[in-house]
């Protein structure tokens, strides 16, 4: 399969039209006389007799930083350029303004021989060689070899080259850069405020070197930090505008493949793609040593990458054979090399013996990069397939390792994210939140913003940070966290997760609020994200509003996606939580009158999972299930035997509604088994366990579970009525009829029939 040609055709290099990348712009004389202007001033009586070293240090410096932001910048109008030199961002002399204005009035005012002059003088600025010793009156030069003569002189050779004709179209051009003179103000102006970092030029000529700088910032801004890159809009046209100026650049169509990327653009991006490997194509036909150039076997694979992350599997499988197929032709190692890493991505069988491998290559080519990647892909894996955990955190340290040593900002931050997940998996909530903080506190206390990194990890850690403090009911931060969220990650993939995050947020406020149509909207929302935890959080809604049949009918649909998914033998958190939901709806479905004789089945199949894959939390959850059931069954010791293996667990990593239901239904367990012991000693159990009470109650509230709360405290009313304490079911009697005259309670059953 060769790459397909794109809709407009390359253009051999000797045919392209002459670029204009080399023009001399008004704006650029304009900053050919500032810099003549500088010199002049630091060889100056003024500067050599000025006695403060500090200021003078500061004026250096700041018209260094200002003049390589000009260079690097695209052109300006005057208004814009004087702004700047007024700005109180940069301290630059008085004087140096003043002769500035004069050279700019004369150059308008008294024609070309002016023009002529300044470009004249421009050479007196730098030296004649850089070998010569300059001199101590005249210590000033600008060296030919610097930032600064390089551009000088790159301006005087395309000067030098125009006819007189073009000279006078430049002055005539120079004279209407100049029209308005009242753009010397003494203050600037706000209607004109500038600011380079924003790379926005009013004409629009870019030079190969700014085209280049350009693209670098943002594919590094886009890759780091996308925030502060530019949107996809505004971006789009930049880079038109530099394709125009620039027409055989084709990093600006890769740029402008990845910003088609943000947006989810698959013809825009297709296009961008094959229109950056043409015109790459061109120049690697000239120096190639085969019949198969270099360009080509990396274009397959990159046209591979670009289907993949659209979801075309066999598109994705088509293009990889073909890469393979031609790095095999030409003995590309490295070329082999990245197309099998991709290759157990998009292969369903024998991936982990792919991704093993991969390492191993990797490693033996010194691909440094690759070799970390492939490390924390094995590790994830090796979680899926009963790995222990100790030998899992062991491999990862190892590329821990690497990472530092070669300074991989994104695998260091990858690694952090991975560790977060890995605790989380093995149901240590707390130790994941540990981990995410830690990345974020990486960013965060890095003084240099450019070393910092702000992709994929960074918003999983972000979410995950948020989804612990949904657990312990602080809703109010987890939304300021995900405004935060919003506003840094703005566009796909990135922002399905903090949308996933949102969604719950949404669904389990109004669940415990028990506004159904609301928490249906939710799911609804969730759905766009991910199908299974949709299908999961409708299931649950059903249950809370006794419509088992639906219920039923959304677990199935999990069951039927997974059974249909053979990528991992482990099905994932979704299948441990669709069997949990099934034993929750069938028991709810059936109890007071009876429970169902293959209920115990569902749990014991579910905690063999859980156990062989050591998912602690949900391991507890499961014996919370298993102790509920036994309680309705009136086998309270065996309740309380079971639950002693589950309260640690939860109450150390579980959310507040967890503990909650946990320390519940402890209560019940405890004040049932109490009737077996003699009536004073049963009275003092009843005590201990309504007090317990409160802090369900608190815990409760801290959720905003209202029916929840109202069901305490009619519990806790009961058992001080049991004992005598009226004073105390009095009090609980007025709490719950405040709660029930604020919050309507809309399933009456969760006391006896939901954990």
């Amino acid at each position: 399969m060769e790459i397909p040609a794109s809709k407009e055709a390359p253009t051999p290099l000797k045919t392209l039209k002459k670029s204009k990348l080399d023009i001399v712009t008004p704006h650029r004389l304009s900053i050919a006389i500032l810099i003549r202007n500088f010199h002049q001033f630091r060889e100056s009586d003024y500067y050599k007799n000025e006695g403060d070293e500090t200021l003078l240090c500061k004026y250096l410096r700041d018209f260094c930083v200002l003049l390589v932001k000009l260079m690097q910048s695209p052109d300006l109008e005057l208004a814009e350029l004087w702004n700047l030199l007024i700005s109180p961002s940069y301290t630059v002399p008085e004087s140096l303004k003043t002769s500035f204005k004069q050279d700019v009035r004369e150059v308008k005012e008294n024609g070309i021989g002016s023009l002529l002059d300044i470009i004249d003088s421009l050479n007196r600025v730098m030296a004649v060689n850089d070998t010569d010793p300059i001199s101590s009156s005249n210590k000033h030069i600008v060296s030919k070899t610097s930032v600064v003569g390089y551009y000088l002189r790159r301006l005087i050779l395309n000067f030098e080259k125009l006819t007189f004709s073009e000279v006078t179209e430049i002055h005539r051009a120079f004279q209407n850069y100049c029209s308005d003179l009242s753009a010397f103000s003494m203050y600037p102006d706000e209607s004109k405020q500038f600011r380079i970092e924003n790379w926005v030029g009013v004409m629009n000529l870019w030079t190969r070197k700014q085209a280049e700088l350009f693209i670098a910032t943002q594919a590094a801004l886009l890759e780091n930090n996308e925030e502060k890159a530019l949107r996809p809009r505004e971006l789009q046209n930049i880079i038109s505008n530099i394709l125009e100026t620039n027409p055989d650049l084709a990093e600006a169509h890769f740029l402008s493949y990845m910003n088609y990327l943000r947006v989810k653009e698959f013809c825009g991006a297709v296009d961008s793609l094959y229109h950056c490997f043409d015109l790459n194509n061109i120049a690697d036909l000239k120096n190639a040593a085969d019949d198969k150039p270099k360009i080509c076997r990396f274009a397959a694979l990159n046209l591979a990458v670009l289907h993949y992350h659209f979801n075309h599997h066999e598109e994705a499988v088509a293009s990889l054979r073909e890469a393979i197929k031609i790095a095999q032709d030409a003995n590309d190692t490295l070329c082999l090399q990245h197309a099998l890493s991709w290759l157990y991505r998009v292969i369903v069988t024998n991936e982990d013996k792919l991704d093993e491998y991969s390492v191993l290559r990797s490693f033996g080519l010194t691909l440094n990069y690759r070799t970390s990647l492939g490390i924390q892909n094995f590790v994830q894996r090796s979680s899926l397939v009963e790995a222990k955990p100790s030998l899992i955190i062991e491999t990862l340290a190892r590329s821990d390792l690497a990472n530092y040593q070669h300074n991989h900002k994104e695998l260091i931050s990858s690694s952090y994210a991975v560790k977060s997940s890995l605790w989380e998996f093995y149901g240590k909530p707390e130790m994941s939140s540990l981990w995410s903080q830690l990345l974020l506190y990486l960013n965060i206390d890095n003084p240099k913003p450019n070393k910092a990194y702000y992709g994929e990890s960074f918003c999983i850690s972000v979410c995950n940070v948020a989804m612990h403090l949904l657990a312990e009911g602080k809703y109010i931060l987890v939304f300021n966290i995900l405004e935060f969220a919003k506003k840094r990650f703005p566009n796909e993939p990135n922002s399905h997760t903090w949308m996933l995050c949102e969604g719950i947020l949404h669904f389990i406020k109004s669940l415990y609020h028990e506004d159904w149509d609301e928490a249906e909207v939710a799911a609804q929302k969730i759905m766009i994200v991910n199908k299974y935890e949709a299908y999961l959080r409708l299931a649950e809604l059903y249950l809370y509003k006794q419509d088992f049949v639906e219920a039923n009918n959304c677990v199935d649909k999990v069951f039927k996606s997974f059974e249909n998914d053979d990528k991992f033998r482990f099905k994932g958190y979704q299948f441990i939580r669709a069997k949990l939901l099934l034993a929750e709806i069938q028991f709810a479905s059936s109890v007071p009158h009876s429970v169902p004789s293959g209920i115990m089945d569902i749990l014991s199949n579910c905690l063999i999972d859980t156990k062989k894959y050591q998912l602690d939390y949900y391991t507890s959850m499961i014996y919370l299930h298993t102790a509920h059931i036994q309680l309705h069954l009136r086998m309270t010791g065996q309740a309380l035997c079971v639950l002693e293996k589950c309260m640690v667990q939860i109450m150390a990593h579980g959310g507040c509604y967890d503990r909650a239901r946990a320390l519940l239904l402890y209560v019940k367990c405890i004040v049932a088994d109490s009737a077996k012991l003699q009536e004073e000693d049963r009275s003092e159990v009843i005590k201990k366990g309504a007090d317990m009470l409160n802090e369900v109650k608190d815990l409760f509230k801290r959720a905003e579970a209202y029916s929840r709360m109202k069901d305490v405290l009619y519990l806790q009313a009961k058992l001080y009525n049991k004992i005598g304490m009226r004073q105390e079911r009095n009090r609980c009697a007025m709490n719950y009829r405040e709660l029930d005259s604020e919050y309507v309670t809309k399933n009456m059953t969760t006391l006896i029939k939901h954990l």
